[in-house]
């Protein structure tokens, strides 16, 4: 084990932000059972709260205080990403993290995932010698498809199983509603329900073509154009919407409320909608409580908002 001699305490505050998909093609079935997407990824300002403490020396050791007693324990993934930090230092000390939920669960914005990260983020930061970039990307992607994203934040482009990150210019700023049900969707049913959907949708013959996308090796890789809203889209939502119903409902409100556009994220259950100002989606999100929605208002928030107090940004992207 590394020598602590020397390190002192440490603790970080950070905020581990929220993502949306700004598109969602779901490519294919991957030989190691994975799937094939091409997303746009985007960090928005609703934001889980952590404090994450270091005491060197003594046992290996972590210590998870969750504002949602549900989600303590050693299945979540923040608690699970600092196990894995100090196994990849080789330290011997003990990391306390107190983590604030905002994010909903089961509403396909990446709270988990974007816990994950941030934790992963403050213990590189504490450790004497910082692992490199592509050693902590590894980390983020044994925790989880999305988790490396997060490493990056801002706007990224995903491919493979969506490890694969092309990070972007910031977009400009835009205001954003997101709303959710009292539906969670789980993401393993969502994949299985695709793949049935599409088995019966077209001939084999037409297998390269799915509903308007082209599935062939040769096919761009990137999709639309980032921030284009004629290719904002999401495959999900053509099963998601069939089981869920008022998840379909809650876009067209959206819609209705002036949203242009509306698009669930991930797998859902979360909608997002896209205003001309913050006080408007600040509105929106008001009239859907009122409704009896879970609903905030947010914004894009840009890469540098992801790095940790004192240290820079992280260079490149896991591959």
């Amino acid at each position: 084990m590394v020598d602590p001699t020397g390190l002192r305490p440490r603790a970080l505050q950070l905020q581990a932000y929220a993502k949306v998909n700004l598109f969602l093609r779901v490519v294919g079935k991957r030989p190691d059972g994975f799937h094939e997407i091409r997303t746009l990824f985007q960090t928005v300002s609703l934001s889980d709260s952590l404090s994450v403490r270091l005491t060197p020396g003594g046992r290996p050791a972590v210590k998870l205080t969750c504002s949602r007693e549900d989600l303590q324990g050693e299945d979540n993934l923040a608690w699970r990403a600092a196990d894995l930090m100090l196994r990849l230092s080789g330290l011997a000390a003990q990391i306390e993290i107190t983590l604030d939920k905002a994010i909903p669960s089961g509403a396909g914005l990446g709270g988990g995932s974007s816990d994950a990260a941030a934790v992963i983020r403050a213990v590189a930061s504490m450790l004497p010698t910082r692992p490199a970039a592509p050693a902590l990307f590894e980390v983020a992607a044994e925790l989880g498809s999305d988790v490396p994203f997060f490493l990056l934040g801002g706007t990224a482009i995903g491919t493979g199983r969506g490890t694969e990150l092309s990070p972007l210019a910031d977009l400009r700023p835009a205001a954003i509603a997101i709303a959710q049900p009292a539906e969670e969707v789980s993401t393993g049913w969502a994949y299985r329900a695709l793949e049935e959907h599409r088995a019966g949708l077209t001939p084999d013959s037409d297998r390269g073509k799915i509903e308007g996308f082209d599935l062939s090796s040769n096919a761009p890789a990137v999709g639309p154009l980032p921030g284009s809203r004629e290719g904002m889209v999401n495959d999900f939502e053509s099963v998601v919407f069939q089981r869920y119903p008022l998840i379909a409902d809650l876009k067209e409100r959206l819609q209705a409320l002036g949203a242009q556009p509306a698009l669930m994220s991930g797998s859902g259950s979360a909608v997002f909608g896209v205003f001309e100002s913050y006080q408007s989606a600040r509105l929106v999100a008001r009239t859907l409580r009122a409704e009896g929605f879970a609903a905030w208002p947010a914004e894009y928030v840009g890469r540098a908002a992801s790095r940790v107090p004192g240290t820079s940004d992280f260079d490149s992207a896991g591959g």
